[in-house]
């Protein structure tokens, strides 16, 4: 079982630089381009900063010789430490997604109420689970070998990653369907429609992930003794996949507000031409008193109100009226 010891180590790496990569591309939309950085985005740069830590923590158990060192205690003290990040990192990760989807859902009230019932129950769900994993062993020393006392059974242990399991398949599927719902009827463009593909498609992915972490829960559960280096390379085993579930979730949650840079794609585009804001060149007194031409893309949507009318000196709406005199000759008989 030394492949997952060996593998932890390239995913880490893999999706830390994934990561860092789409979550500061969301700080930047957010806070450059639609001036609107919201709960959601605090919620995802905290996951974020704890997926750091728990990387951290794991490197550094490994490091110490967990997994092939039955006697490393650091190891084992850290890679315990990793455990419980993993759990909290996971809660605030799904925390954020939801406060998206709430962002979106500002007219249907049924779904507001349904995000926010998933996320008092993630709540709970997480608070539950972290005390069972932080107090696996009293005094918890003893999960290293330091001290006497008592450790829960693995059966416990891997009960507990069964209700994570159930708790973020459950949330993955709900998250990744509520867009499909909020969504239906809208006219959408080509390339609006890919993104929405993709992050379904990668919402379903991060929930794969978790289900095939279930076969090896199973080890878990059967094993004799939650110590040794038997239960380090089962640990570790399902540990590649949390990993993995963690950085997918990070990522897709990081992708639902990068819709903003869609328009620098040079494809999918509705139509081929935009229009602008100005009058007839024909009437060219009355378009330089306008300002110059401005296009739609130019400016955001959010504030598209302050370009209509042009600002400064001057500025205002005004209204040209245009008189035609006509002149004929008239004729009388007499």
């Amino acid at each position: 079982m030394a492949w997952a010891r060996d593998s932890i180590p390239p995913a880490i790496y893999a999706f830390l630089a994934l990561n860092a990569i789409a979550v500061g591309l969301r700080v930047y939309v957010r806070t450059c381009m639609s001036k609107s950085f919201g709960y959601d985005d605090y919620a995802m740069v905290v996951a974020f900063a704890g997926f750091v830590i728990l990387c951290s923590l794991t490197l550094v158990s490994l490091a110490d010789g967990y997994g092939i060192d039955p006697t490393a205690q650091d190891g084992v003290r850290f890679f315990v430490a990793s455990t419980i990040t993993y759990v909290i990192v996971l809660y605030v990760a799904k925390l954020s997604v939801a406060l998206v989807l709430l962002r979106i859902a500002v007219t249907s009230k049924g779904v507001r109420i349904l995000l926010i019932c998933s996320m008092v129950a993630l709540t709970i769900w997480t608070t539950v689970t972290s005390l069972i994993v932080a107090l696996q062993c009293v005094p918890l020393s003893v999960a290293w070998g330091e001290g006497e006392g008592y450790c829960l059974p693995a059966s416990v242990l891997a009960n507990t990653g069964y209700s994570i399991s159930a708790m973020d398949i459950s949330s993955s599927f709900l998250y990744a369907g509520l867009p499909a719902y909020l969504l239906r009827g809208v006219q959408l463009s080509t390339r609006v429609k890919a993104s929405i593909i993709i992050l379904l498609g990668l919402g379903v992915a991060s929930s794969v992930v978790t289900i095939i972490r279930l076969k090896y829960l199973v080890d878990v559960s059967n094993l004799k003794n939650p110590q040794g280096n038997e239960a380090a390379n089962a640990y570790l085993i399902t540990f590649v996949y949390s990993i993995t579930e963690v950085g997918l979730t990070l990522f897709t949650g990081s992708l639902a507000a990068l819709r903003p840079l869609l328009k620098l794609v040079p494809f999918g585009q509705t139509t081929k031409q935009y229009g602008t804001y100005g009058a007839s060149t024909k009437q060219s007194n009355v378009r330089e008193e306008m300002g110059n031409n401005m296009k739609l893309q130019d400016f955001n949507d959010a504030e598209s109100q302050d370009f209509i009318v042009p600002k400064g000196r001057g500025a205002g709406v005004t209204k040209t009226v245009q008189y035609e005199v006509k002149y004929t000759n008239a004729t009388s008989n007499v």
